[in-house]
């Protein structure tokens, strides 16, 4: 089947199967620096976390990290 002749048929599909599709599509896409990058934030986070743990970082209140950032950047 050429890609014409799919994208006339998967158009033609109920919106909720059209959903699943495009969501399957677009996972396909992912690419393998995509994969590295999501591993080293969480690598990162969890780096973060046992470093809170062990007390060698201070938790911060988002209310006040929000409020400097702004300050930071502007807002």
């Amino acid at each position: 089947m050429d890609a014409l002749t799919l994208e006339e048929e998967a158009l033609k599909l109920p919106p909720l199967a059209r959903i699943r599709l495009a969501d399957l599509l677009y996972t396909s896409l992912e690419v393998e620096a995509d994969r590295d990058w999501k591993r080293k934030a969480q690598d990162e986070c969890d780096s973060r976390w046992e470093a809170y743990k062990r007390g060698e970082i201070a938790a911060v209140d988002a209310a006040e990290a929000i409020k400097t950032l702004q300050a930071r950047f502007g807002r």
